[in-house]
Parts: C-alpha cells; structure tokens; sequence
C-alpha cells in the first residue's frame, strides 16, 4: 500500500474508487429501465394477444374449442376472465339460488 502525503493525489485516489462503485449503480439502474421497458412491452403484446384471439372467435368463425385443437389455447386472460364470469354466473347458495330451485313451484 502506498501512502499517500499528497492531498491531490489522496482525493484522485479516492475518487477512482468512488468512479468504480458508481459503475454499478449505473449498470443496476440501466438494467432497471430494461426491465421496466420489458415489462411495458409484455402488456402490450398480452393485450395485442388476447385482442387477436378474441378477434378470431367473435369475427373469424372460430370457437375457442377449435382455436385450442389447433394449438392455438385461449390467452391467459381470457382463461381468468372466464372463470371469473363462470363463478358469478353459478348459483353461490346464497338467498337467490334456493329462489331459482323454487320459481315455477306452486305449493
């Protein structure tokens, strides 16, 4: 190890060590902002997927059931979006279904 008496020399030695932990910090955050830019570009193309699919069964003829024999399944949204709307749909037990059951029964 060196000893440094020269207060210009001790600060530019200093300095390089500062320089050489920066780097990281700025590799970290450029890496960050790939990520992030990543992320953004996934969305869109989930969106630009499930738009396409949907395009597909509401215009193009096709069933989902057809789509996913020919290897092309439903997007992951759109699995999720209708199971969402499968729960809702059946009955939950509630006040409602024991009325459905009854409707249309005369005592």
């Amino acid at each position: 190890m060196v000893k440094l008496t020269d207060p210009q020399q001790a600060e530019e030695a200093a300095q390089q060590l500062l320089n050489d932990r920066m780097d990281y910090v700025r590799r970290a955050i450029t890496a960050r902002g790939a990520l992030d830019e990543a992320r953004e570009a996934l969305k869109e193309a989930e969106k630009n997927d499930v738009r396409a699919f949907q395009a597909a069964v509401n215009n193009g003829g096709w069933t989902a059931e057809e789509l996913r024999k020919i290897g092309l399944a439903a997007p992951e949204k759109v699995l999720r979006v209708q199971r969402r709307k499968r729960r809702s749909d059946s009955p939950t037990g509630g006040p409602e279904a024991g009325q459905a059951e009854t409707e249309g029964q005369h005592p």
